[in-house]
């Protein structure tokens, strides 16, 4: 007897396969599967549409609760003069989550709150919210609000492309990734660990990371990225030529040939290799995801000043297999 839960499916020949994979009985076993596409739902409930639960948007309680806390603290704190207009953004957005704490966390970041501003922000979600798909609203309300990060940031944050989605990564990986890369504005004499601390809680406080374990001062220790985050993350890394990714399990890769940040996510993938057209010499900045038997080698990196490396698989049985990293020095 079984409860199982298959999130985030996009077609429907993955639940053909999936499917066929649990046995089939009755005592009273359950498949759960969460999907953004109806005819997918519908697939996985044998046509019966008695059994697809369609989650609703926010009510506008819920929806308002969520904005006016997180831009005032309460709805109670809001001045007069602005409650018009902050209604009028809390509609547009649709009572979707993660719009509505985008915008609310786009506009608590501001030095000010005034009425020019919220209608500046309020015309400009209504000028670009043009699809009805909920996940592709969101991506919308999530574009404006990187586009109105400081440039600084916005690189911090295209860093995380480097990742899989889903990933957790630990906060003092990344802000030392930062500081290696050279992202920081800091001044003279300031500590570059503890600026690009600064940056990740801005990021955090404006959600595009989201917590996932706190230690007992209340810091993030570690941290991931919405699927939808990362999906604009990627789409801006490709536009930019910011991060290059080779993901074995993508069927079509689309590489360029220049790389200064090159994202090796090779799953259990063994005995995968390195497109021949990336030349490695340019790489500024490798990460490997994998197996270690499908470590590259790192002398031919030549100008690498950031080396992140996730392999498994270095055991056999209780033997551990060495990782040759000799040539670090030669870099």
């Amino acid at each position: 007897r079984y409860l199982v839960v298959v999130d985030d499916l996009w077609d429907t020949s993955a639940w053909d396969v999936i499917n066929q994979l649990f046995p089939k009985g009755s005592q009273g076993s359950r498949i759960i599967t969460t999907t953004q596409i109806e005819y997918v739902a519908l697939a996985c409930c044998s046509d019966d549409p008695e059994q697809v639960f369609e989650m609703n948007p926010l009510d506008d309680d819920h929806s308002r609760k969520l904005f006016f806390d997180r831009l005032f603290g309460s709805e109670s704190n809001c001045p007069e003069e602005l409650k018009q207009v902050s209604s009028q953004i809390v509609e547009i957005c649709g009572g979707l989550p993660l719009a509505t704490v985008s915008i609310a966390s786009l506009l608590a970041n501001q030095p000010s709150i005034s009425v020019d501003l919220l209608t500046h922000i309020h015309d400009s979600l209504v000028s670009c919210l043009s699809s009805n798909s909920t996940s592709e609203r969101t991506r919308q309300v999530l574009n404006l609000s990187y586009h109105r990060l400081p440039h600084y940031l916005k690189t911090c944050l295209l860093q995380l492309g480097m990742y899989s989605e889903g990933s957790i990564i630990f906060k003092h990986d990344l802000v030392r990734q930062w500081v290696a890369e050279g992202f920081l504005a800091a001044s003279e004499g300031q500590n570059m660990e503890q600026v690009a601390g600064m940056y990740f809680d801005q990021l955090v406080d404006r959600r595009f990371i989201q917590p996932v374990s706190i230690n007992f001062n209340n810091e993030v220790v570690s941290c991931t990225v919405h699927a939808v985050v990362h999906d604009l993350i990627v789409q801006k890394s490709a536009e930019e030529n910011f991060t290059v990714v080779v993901d074995y399990n993508q069927k079509n890769l689309t590489l360029s040939h220049k790389v200064r940040r090159l994202s090796l996510q090779l799953g259990d993938t063994k005995y995968a290799k390195i497109p021949a057209n990336i030349r490695k010499s340019q790489v500024r900045s490798l990460g490997v995801f994998g197996l270690s038997e499908c470590m590259p080698c790192i002398g031919e990196f030549k100008l690498v000043r950031v080396l992140n490396l996730h392999l498994s698989g270095h055991h056999n049985g209780d033997q551990d297999l060495s990782i040759d990293l000799s040539r670090v020095s030669e870099l």
